[in-house]
């Protein structure tokens, strides 16, 4: 497994070459990354301060071998106002930054162990960004595995994580959890795994499930949802909107089960929360905005799911209105 320091520095290479992009636009989840570990935004200031390093030198050595006469000005060049200078060490860090970064990334992208994991503690977020614009959002409780000589491939190992794919007609994005193969040209989806449950939703674009088998296409406003491994996959239609807005708090549900709700909420919150055996199959429909406190108090949440909540050791159990812990 590869070192947490390394995979940050890693991250912290993909996101600088996506932000060189002159139609970079995706500032929203770049501070959310800077912000998830102060170890992000360190690793980032690191890389920026190794590209003007880099500058330095190059700017040296073109001074060096500059001759001293300056050449004569052609008629037709842009006028520069008396006293002001285009500023040289901005034109060469313009014209080599992209190259260097990329330079950068190639070295580090190689000399990473293939390949290596990424793991989110409950109540923990991640954003990977992936060198060639695609990105993945990591929900609580979740581990995946990347290899940096597979860059459009990955392994849900378990939790939660959406996909957002840079389209490429020549090499589609794979995703493999448990026993089945997710194939992707370009769109967003969200991907919930654990040793029971598949439940694949896709917001834009279009996802095949397992195109060796059943080769079902899954285009946007599509779920699949597999109960258990032995269970046969069923097709429903979702709201767009629903899909991946945990990231916002908004936790929605279409039938599945008080055991997959009070997954997905320790998932989200960070915090120890079971069901009792007599409502565990109990299946529940309804949206859920979920907020930081809630994990020290689930009464509220427990009311909206037609239950109660008791506190159990450090976390909480839910249970009927009729019964007893």
């Amino acid at each position: 497994m590869a070192d947490k320091y390394d995979i940050i520095r890693d991250q912290a290479v993909a996101w600088a070459i996506r932000t060189r992009s002159a139609d970079f636009a995706d500032w929203e989840d770049f501070t959310l990354w800077l912000e998830a570990d102060p170890l992000h935004n360190k690793a980032y200031e690191q890389l920026l301060s190794a590209e003007d390093q880099y500058v330095d030198l190059i700017e040296d050595a073109v001074s060096n071998n500059e001759s001293a006469t300056v050449p004569p000005q052609p008629a037709n060049d842009e006028f520069v106002a008396p006293g002001i200078e285009p500023n040289r060490r901005r034109v060469l860090f313009g014209a080599i930054a992209a190259s260097l970064v990329v330079a950068v990334s190639a070295g580090m992208w190689t000399q990473m162990p293939q390949p290596y994991d990424i793991i989110t503690a409950p109540g923990q977020r991640e954003i990977v960004a992936l060198p060639d614009g695609s990105k993945i959002s990591l929900n609580g409780d979740t581990k995946i595995a990347l290899d940096h000589k597979k860059p459009r491939y990955a392994r849900l190992e378990h939790g939660e994580a959406l996909f957002t794919v840079v389209h490429d007609d020549d090499r589609p994005f794979i995703v493999d959890t448990a026993d089945i193969r997710l194939v992707d040209a370009g769109t967003e989806f969200n991907v919930i795994s654990n040793a029971q449950t598949l439940d694949v939703a896709v917001s834009e674009g279009l996802v095949i499930f397992n195109p060796d088998r059943e080769n079902v296409s899954l285009a946007a406003g599509k779920r699949l949802y597999r109960p258990t491994p032995e269970s046969r996959a069923t097709v429903s239609t979702v709201a767009v909107q629903q899909v991946g807005a945990w990231r916002t708090g908004r936790l929605s549900f279409a039938g599945e089960t008080m055991n997959e709700v009070a997954e997905a909420l320790g998932r989200n919150l960070g915090a120890d929360i079971t069901v009792s055996e007599r409502i565990a199959a109990r299946p529940f429909s309804g949206v859920i905005q979920i907020s930081d406190g809630d994990a020290q108090n689930m009464e509220p949440i427990a009311a909206v799911l037609g239950v109660q909540a008791k506190k159990q050791g450090k976390g909480w159990i839910l249970i009927g209105d009729d019964a007893v812990p």
